[in-house]
Formats: structure tokens, C-alpha cells, sequence
């Protein structure tokens, strides 16, 4: 690279984020929300839609983890750093909570298929006993 290859990515300004008009902070990107499709759940099974959920949800808590922590940092004043704060723990929070929804979803989901088989056994088993 040459310097003035150099100079020229380190001049270009991110236009992803937006700055406050009051104190020229940037605010943290919005939330991602979890993606999960019912396509992509007929394909996978539990355990590869699981790490999914995780992988994304991780993925998306570190962003939003470090534009917030930006954010904060430059902030003009103590207010505006407190709100961000705020903002991103609610988001988060909420985030966190419908992650694990799903999760339980997907669990209770797993533990029915997982038991059908073994149940409908033993049913069948005992309606013999009890025909003997």
C-alpha cells in the first residue's frame, strides 16, 4: 500500500452511523433482530437451529456491545452517555429474552420428538400386559 492509499481509507468517514445533532455522538446501530425462518427450521434440526440462535445472538450483542460503548465514549455530556445506556440494556434485555424463548421452544420441541417413540412403546406394551 502507499501512503496515499493510506490516507485516503483512513479519511473516508463511516456513513453507517449517525451522529446526535446536540453533541455529535454517535448512536449505536439498531438492534438485529433474530432471524429464524420456518424454511431453515424444516431443514435443520434442533441442535443446528440452537447453535444458530447463539451464534447470531452473540454476533449481535458484540456489536451492539461496542457501537454503544463508542457511543458513550463520545458523548458530549453525561446525560446523553446515561441514556445510551439505558437504551442498550432494555434492548438487550429484550433481545436476550426472546433469544431465550426460543431456545426453550426449540428444547420442548427436541424432548417431544426425543420421547414420541419411547412413549408409544411402552403404551403398546402395556395395552399387552394388560390384554394377557
Amino acid at each position: 500500500m502507499t501512503e496515499a492509499t493510506t490516507k485516503k481509507r483512513a479519511a473516508k468517514p463511516k456513513a453507517s452511523r449517525k451522529t446526535t445533532a446536540k453533541t455529535g455522538a454517535r448512536k449505536p446501530k439498531a438492534a438485529k433482530a433474530t432471524k429464524t425462518s420456518k424454511t431453515a427450521k424444516a431443514v435443520k434440526n434442533p441442535f443446528e437451529q440452537a447453535s444458530g440462535l447463539i451464534v447470531e445472538l452473540t454476533r449481535t450483542n458484540f456489536d451492539e456491545t461496542v457501537d454503544t460503548a463508542r457511543a458513550v465514549l463520545t458523548a458530549k455530556d453525561l446525560r446523553l452517555a446515561v441514556e445510551l445506556q439505558n437504551d442498550f440494556v432494555r434492548a438487550a434485555v429484550k433481545r436476550n429474552v426472546e433469544a431465550a424463548r426460543e431456545l426453550n421452544g426449540l428444547a420442548v420441541n427436541l424432548v417431544r420428538e426425543t420421547v414420541t417413540p419411547y412413549t408409544d412403546r411402552v403404551t403398546s406394551a402395556f395395552e399387552k400386559l394388560r390384554a394377557a
